[in-house]
């Protein structure tokens, strides 16, 4: 069983691949995914006064993964990535929350 910080499976450790990272750029492969999450991580990350770019790329929506580029003024690209993940979580989880309440 995996803990609060490990992925739950495999799959989850392959789903993400550094293609580059320096003290201050991390570039990031994310398997599987498009817009829909990459758009507001990349929002979720320019909040981050520490943060000098956040973008991301996909090549063809169809064929290729999106690519995470982060370059930080100061401070670790990878945990400000880590932070924002975190952060969008938290922010969905308060969202499902809000709905289902309303809804009832």
């Amino acid at each position: 069983m995996a803990t609060e910080n490990e992925p739950e499976t495999e799959t989850e450790i392959e789903k993400v691949r550094i293609l580059e990272r320096s003290e201050n750029v991390v570039r990031l492969e994310i398997a599987g995914e498009d817009h829909t999450l990459l758009a507001p991580l990349t929002s979720k990350l320019l909040e981050n006064d520490n943060v000098d770019l956040a973008t991301y790329n996909i090549q063809h929506t169809l064929r290729s993964d999106p690519v995470l580029f982060v370059k930080m003024k100061e401070g670790d690209p990878l945990e400000a990535v880590k932070s924002a993940v975190a952060s969008l979580a938290s922010d969905f989880e308060e969202f499902e929350r809000k709905y289902k309440a309303a809804i009832v």
